[in-house]
């Protein structure tokens, strides 16, 4: 930190107070009531936002102004802030704690709300939080954390040099973004083509003509066990390697008592809930739950997975019940699958696993840019609090 740089206590440069209580209502009963949960990514959809009743000598504590910040101050969004900008006729609500600064020709509210995007800030949030019972951040907390401070005209310039910068990284981040998914896209639209266009020599045969369908079974809940005793258990999910369909299948229970078993290099599909239709391959042979099938092909087994991958949506679909989709052993069974010729079935098998490895290659090289992108945004934060990016 620059010499010349003060070092202020937020308690000292701002008045902190806890919001309003009372309920929201969607009537036009009294001014916006501002909550946590309308708060999204740095925004809030001031439409949105219901109103909440109070009287008008209570108007002037809770209201707020132009340059206010807002903090979360319990539940998952612990620490996350919002500064306001042209806000309508609005309060905030008592799970948030508002920061209305002192002296705005001694500080400029886009400085400070800098500042807690900053790894020094969230230490100090972490550090409140692993010392509070109810896991929450309080004002008295929030008005010791200590902030470097520069001269107005300084604060501005910073603010000026991260906004043109973070723009830049924004924007190289949404050409990442939109590569990764054009990596998607590509092999998808393959997909997507292979299994319209069926042409000569293809047939439909039902799924279970050409494969064998094991409907999972829980074993006895007494049984389950996280020690390695017994058999790996499928459950659903949980138990899968990753959103990546194709991927393996994870050791993480065991049951002493196995039901239905499937083998390595089964497909394992949920067949239950909100899940359904997801997929996995069995990396070792386990035990299946009710919440899954297993689909063992000896001939068309690659084929098998590809399609079933395709047809998520369709599969889910085919689940009775409206709150608990549920797909059955028959409904399973009865899937007609499309099959083409054995020399064009290994051609089109090849085509995908190529595709595949080349979109997870691609996936991989954006997704390590993505990660830079946001390591360089913290790292770029981090220097202007340090009084690197001004000069002396």
């Amino acid at each position: 930190m620059k010499e010349n740089w003060e070092v202020k206590k937020l308690g000292e440069i701002s008045k902190i107070n806890y919001g309003y209580t009372e309920k929201s209502s969607f009537e036009e009963i009294g001014p916006r009531f501002l909550r946590i949960t309308d708060i999204q990514e740095n925004n809030v959809d001031w439409e949105t936002v219901p109103f909440c009743k109070m009287e008008k000598d209570q108007l002037s504590k809770y209201i707020l102004n132009e340059g206010d910040i807002v903090f979360a101050r319990t539940g998952a969004t612990t620490g996350k802030s919002f500064l306001v900008k042209n806000p309508p006729l609005a309060v905030f609500a008592s799970y948030l704690i508002r920061l209305k600064i002192l002296d705005l020709d001694k500080l400029a509210p886009e400085f400070l709300f800098l500042f807690f995007q900053t790894k020094t800030y969230w230490d100090k949030i972490e550090t409140g939080l692993s010392g509070s019972a109810q896991g929450g951040f309080n004002a008295t907390k929030l008005a010791d954390i200590s902030i470097p401070l520069p001269s107005l005209r300084e604060q501005q310039l910073i603010v000026s040099i991260l906004d043109e910068t973070f723009a830049a990284i924004d924007k190289a981040k949404e050409n990442a973004e939109r590569n990764l998914q054009n990596a998607r896209e590509l092999f998808d639209s393959y997909l997507k083509s292979v299994f319209a266009n069926t042409g000569n020599g293809w047939e439909r045969k039902k799924l279970g003509k050409i494969s064998v369908v094991n409907m999972g079974q829980s074993p006895k809940g007494s049984s389950y066990n996280t020690t390695g005793d017994g058999v790996p258990l499928i459950n659903g999910p949980v138990e899968f390697g990753g959103d990546d369909p194709f991927s393996k299948t994870l050791k993480t229970k065991f049951t002493t008592e196995p039901t239905k078993m499937c083998k390595q290099g089964d497909l394992v599909l949920c067949v239950r809930g909100s899940t359904t239709g997801r997929m996995n391959i069995a990396g070792f042979d386990s035990c299946i739950g009710r919440g899954v099938a297993s689909i063992s092909s000896a001939e068309y087994q690659d084929w098998i997975n590809q399609y079933i991958n395709f047809n998520r949506d369709t599969i889910y679909k085919l689940g009775t019940g409206a709150t608990f989709p549920n797909v059955s052993s028959s409904t399973l069974s009865n899937l007609l699958i499309p099959i083409p010729p054995k020399e064009q079935q290994r051609s089109i098998i090849a085509k995908l696993d190529a595709l595949s490895s080349e979109t997870k290659r691609l996936e991989a090289i954006y997704q390590q840019k993505l990660a830079a992108l946001d390591e360089l945004k913290k790292s770029v934060l981090q220097k202007a609090f340090n009084g690197e990016l001004t000069g002396a």
